[in-house]
């Protein structure tokens, strides 16, 4: 009898059966077959570029490094892009998918999308393509041995377009599984398959897009870039305590003048704070927190 594996064997594959995968119970106990290993995924790095065009558009582009003392193989990663239940539309105008974009997986996975998304725009790196989930997410996936992240590597080309704001958001990072071929595939072993394969992905924090608040307020805005800018601090995108203090100083000092009506000199410590944020790019400051604080800071002065 032929045998028969669980894991996908084209591109297309992968990315339907990964916009198509339920969530899986947490606690289903993982079950190995003689011989398979759980790959590991630890020190992933993910850098994360942000630009805005003249048209208004943000490109976001991202280089995952896999690191050489894992023994995991990245072939599949997905950003969050649900839309905040009190977000505005941001619309799509001036979004185009790159190459090797899923359309008609994505087509069938938008009608069966309940969640409300961020309009986005996905480029691939070669032989990798890119489509969307029912989860909510926009992903990249390398199914095929040459072209995926091997451990000690580092890739680029992955890159979203959209015209919502930088946020921070989850990306989720998979390693590929060496499955134990089995004669047929029963429910049980694609439980199994699903259970491991929840375990062994890699969630961190990024830059991707999002949307502002439908009903705006300046003072709750510029709560929202505290609070952020408190993140981005925790997960080490601000490497100084006295340039967080100094943020935090402007930040506070802009929400007084807010608070008192006094929007001409809140804009101006803001034009301030982003000044700050331009000079300490790249050296206290990583892409990811220049990204988010310079859009936010800048959307902020507009709306002032």
């Amino acid at each position: 009898m032929k045998k028969h594996y669980l894991l996908f064997a084209s591109a297309l594959t992968v990315m339907n059966l990964l916009f198509t995968f339920p969530k899986y119970v947490a606690s289903q106990e993982l079950k190995l077959l003689p011989g398979e290993v759980l790959p590991v995924l630890e020190n992933v790095q993910v850098k994360a570029n942000v630009t805005l065009s003249t048209s208004k558009v943000y490109t976001y582009a991202y280089t995952i490094t896999n690191s050489p003392t894992n023994t995991g193989e990245i072939w599949s990663i997905e950003i969050d892009i649900k839309k905040p239940t009190d977000g505005q539309d941001v619309g799509s105008e001036g979004i185009v998918s790159g190459p090797r974009f899923t359309k008609h997986t994505s087509e069938l996975v938008l009608s069966e999308i309940t969640t409300p998304l961020i309009p986005v725009g996905i480029s691939s790196p070669p032989d990798w393509i890119s489509g969307l989930s029912i989860q909510g997410t926009a992903g990249w996936g390398g199914p095929e041995d040459p072209f995926m992240i091997h451990p000690g590597q580092s890739m680029s080309g992955f890159e979203l377009t959209s015209r919502g704001l930088p946020g921070i958001r989850s990306i989720m990072i998979e390693p590929r599984f060496e499955q134990t071929p089995v004669d047929e595939a029963t429910p049980e072993d694609v439980e199994r398959i699903k259970a491991i394969e929840k375990a062994i992905v890699v969630t961190l924090k990024t830059l991707g897009p999002t949307a502002p608040p439908a009903d705006f307020k300046a003072t709750t805005f510029i709560d929202y870039i505290i609070s952020m800018k408190h993140e981005a601090f925790s997960l080490g995108w601000i490497t100084n305590k006295g340039i967080e203090n100094s943020l935090d100083a402007k930040l506070d000092n802009a929400k007084k003048k807010i608070e008192q009506g006094n929007t001409n000199a809140a804009k101006n410590i803001l034009e301030a704070l982003i000044n700050e944020v331009k000079a300490q790019k790249d050296k206290h400051l990583t892409s990811e927190a220049y990204g988010l604080l310079k859009y936010n800071v800048e959307y902020l002065i507009g709306r002032l």
